[in-house]
């Protein structure tokens, strides 16, 4: 059913930059006894924040640190400048909290406030709804440069001289995230390539516009869940991918998110990976941003060197620590969800084969060495991106039981890189074996006197709804939705309504 959203209605929260904010207030690290609220302001004076309880006002006072590592690209100028001063990073945590509680809060940062309110983990037993994308590559050039080229849809009916998408990125991320806010969703998981180059400030700058800043203020109250992708680990002009530019790019990341504590003895590769255990689900994230040995069959990025991304390969620490969450996770969660950004099985130009014509010397198809582990511990739904595509694999294989019997186990596995950058088509001569549907070759265009009616390849997200059934099983409900732009017979956008491809996913367990 097709349903017109109307932008005033998608938000709860006032979306305004404020002066005195450079972010506004976002949430982070959920627990069902407490949050992390965040913020960053253009002065060290330290902010307030005021949590409403049932047993009255809770208030806190923060203590600014000078984010050092949001600095402009040290490389090479970057454009855009004069950029402003290094800002102020405010992060309180909030515990002694009940589960699966909303809660308002305010935060005043000198003489602007924003108020919002966040909701508390889920219980084992309660429904949750997770919203999955990856790639939104944001940069603030996105508002300026032509739309992306718009690969003809197979079996398309497209009229002669449309070959570029009919908005730019920043309007079709700006869509996606309204559209994602009208669903109120409990978690926001991005796998990856939130920003085009992560050593550019400007870009972060640009991502927060859309999530905590003037277009949106959706992560004051949906924590965000990321992953690292490989343009997190770009150091943008002059520093690339190389050790010093990745990492210096990552540390931009780290310093903005608060994840749960994965105990690494290497202290740089804390908050790289991690496990959150929400409701009747656990969520792992891997890092899988380099492999050893460098320039290999195992590697993700023959560029990274030296760089302090962890491998991922057996052995590793990361390996081992992933196995661990896994067997603990299928004896303790209902379902347990996998998201890293280099996706195992794609059509994509990040999918073809070491070795062969067209490697890009940074494919997902070395992550394939922990499918083993995936099948053995059960996993249900993997997320990743990287190929810019809609792509849904499944995969068959064995699951090892309690009892040391094994049984027939299958997962699916999405390529979910749709979130606002390129919308890519499938690369020549390659094949997936694997992939059940991919919205370039499944979903036809339909044009009808210039207008767009149905069909194609759009920017959008995975919703995830995991629920109890009255049948006393648990199901998770897997829906590809993209943001339809409505056109008139000039093709231009009058508007944009949630619809759903015909390619949904449900997975059920025994209680």
């Amino acid at each position: 059913m097709r349903c017109l959203l109307l932008l005033a209605a998608c938000l709860s929260v006032s979306p305004i930059q404020a002066a005195d904010f450079r972010v506004l207030p976002y949430v982070q690290n959920p627990a069902r006894d407490g949050m992390t609220v965040r913020w960053l302001s253009e002065s060290a004076t330290a902010g307030t924040l005021t949590v409403e309880t049932p047993e009255g006002p809770r208030d806190f006072t923060s203590k600014p640190v000078q984010a050092t590592a949001l600095a402009y690209n040290p490389f090479k100028d970057e454009p855009g400048g004069p950029h402003r001063e290094l800002p102020w990073m405010h992060s309180v945590r909030v515990d002694q909290l009940k589960p699966a509680t909303e809660y308002k809060y305010t935060v005043v940062q000198e003489e602007e406030s924003h108020s919002a309110s966040f909701r508390t983990s889920a219980l084992p037993d309660q429904a949750v709804r997770l919203i999955v994308y990856s790639d939104s590559e944001t940069e603030p050039e996105s508002s300026t440069s032509p739309p992306v080229a718009w690969p003809v849809n197979v079996g398309s009916n497209r009229p002669e001289g449309v070959v570029n998408y009919l908005v730019n990125q920043t309007i079709g991320y700006r869509e996606n995230c309204r559209v994602i806010a009208g669903r109120s969703p409990d978690l926001l998981m991005i796998a990856g390539d939130l920003v085009e180059c992560s050593g550019e400030q400007r870009d972060w700058d640009e991502f927060w516009k859309h999530n905590a800043g003037e277009f949106s203020a959706l992560a004051s109250r949906v924590p965000i869940i990321p992953a690292l992708g490989n343009h997190e680990n770009y150091g943008g002009p002059g520093g690339g991918y190389t050790a010093d530019g990745a990492n210096f790019a990552t540390d931009k990341f780290l310093t903005y998110f608060e994840t749960p504590d994965n105990h690494s003895t290497n202290p740089k590769h804390k908050g790289r990976y991690y496990r959150l255990d929400y409701g009747p689900v656990t969520l792992i994230c891997v890092d899988s941003s380099d492999g050893l040995p460098n320039e290999t069959a195992a590697d993700t990025n023959h560029s990274l060197q030296g760089s302090n991304a962890p491998d991922f390969n057996p052995g590793s620490e990361q390996y081992r620590w992933l196995e661990m969450q896994l067997a603990d996770a299928q004896k303790t969660s209902r379902f347990t969800f996998v998201q890293f950004h280099h996706t195992m099985f794609g059509s994509g130009p990040h999918s073809v084969p070491f070795g062969t014509d067209g490697f890009s010397g940074q494919s997902g198809i070395a992550m394939r060495v922990l499918l083993p582990l995936l099948m053995k511990y059960g996993v249900d739904l993997v997320f990743s991106g990287h190929d810019e595509m809609l792509e849904r694999s499944f995969v068959e294989g064995e699951e090892v039981l309690a009892d040391g019997h094994t049984a027939t186990h299958s997962i699916h596995f999405y390529d979910v890189g749709i979130g606002g950058d390129g919308l890519r088509g499938p690369s020549k001569g390659f094949d997936n074996p694997h992939r059940k549907f991919l919205a370039h070759d499944n979903v036809p265009e339909v044009w009808e006197n210039g207008r767009l009616i149905s069909g194609g390849k759009h920017y959008g997200h995975l919703e995830v709804n995991v629920a109890p059934a009255a049948s006393g099983e648990w199901t998770v409900d897997v829906t590809p939705v993209h943001v339809f732009p409505v056109t008139d017979s000039e093709g231009k956008v009058t508007g944009w309504e949630r619809r759903v491809y015909p390619d949904e996913v449900k997975i059920s367990t025994k209680q």
